[in-house]
């Protein structure tokens, strides 16, 4: 996936740094603005041609590992898997080179039992809920192919959503996006971006659903039920 010699800043770059993005914040299981230091992070694992799917995977095994440390630091930034990122990359590397072949193992539960617990963590009241858990349940492929779908899944949803939003609760909805893209320190070309990510959150809130990701803490949540 990479784009090696294209402008800074460019369209690839943009959707490579949203769907990184998008799976740091369904592993943080919280929002935060990510900065400018962050978008050069990703630019720069883009440039070295590591797929999405490989930085997710390094991203989760480092959020496995807090969790099982019990640390009470959280992981705020994209910063925090540089190190281990270069490693895991230069690795990989080495074993292409050595003739191995170069899938990524899928990381933690598999992406069956990861559905079924997104499924379960759709509200009962939630208007769409029996035709989401349908299409969660239907969803099978390559965890990047699933992981697309479900972004889909969770744009329809929320568009429906926004329809249903009384006029006062959208108004507040959109002063609290609008002062925290002011206050963010990102390049002005992602600041749209940054306000539907925003946007996104806020209506995700509002209805209660879980983040649809594969990564999400709701779906990683099937990890922990296996071991009981």
């Amino acid at each position: 996936m990479s784009s090696t010699g294209a402008e800074p800043g460019d369209a690839a770059d943009q959707a490579y740094f949203l769907a990184v993005e998008r799976a740091f914040l369904a592993l943080r299981g919280q929002a935060t603005l990510l900065a400018a230091d962050d978008w050069q992070t990703a630019r720069e694992w883009h440039r070295l041609g590591m797929p999405v799917e490989f930085v997710v995977a390094v991203m989760e095994s480092l959020f496995v590992r807090q969790r099982e440390r019990k640390s009470k630091r959280g992981i705020s930034s994209l910063r925090y898997f540089r190190a281990a990122m270069t490693a895991a990359w230069d690795e990989h590397l080495a074993h292409r080179a050595g003739g191995a072949q170069g899938a990524l193992a899928e990381p933690g539960p598999p992406a069956a039992a990861r559905l079924a617990a997104l499924a379960a963590a759709i509200p009962t009241e939630l208007p769409e809920a029996s035709g989401l858990r349908a299409s969660l349940a239907a969803l099978a492929g390559p965890l990047d192919e699933i992981e697309q779908r479900l972004a889909e899944l969770e744009r329809e949803t929320l568009a429906r959503v926004a329809a249903r939003l009384a006029a006062g609760p959208r108004a507040e909805m959109e002063a609290r996006v609008e002062r925290a893209v002011a206050r963010a320190a990102i390049p002005d070309e992602t600041r749209e971006a940054l306000r539907a990510s925003l946007t996104t959150q806020g209506l995700r809130r509002l209805a209660g659903l879980p983040v649809l990701s594969l990564f999400s803490p709701a779906a990683l949540a099937a990890e922990s039920r296996d071991e009981i």
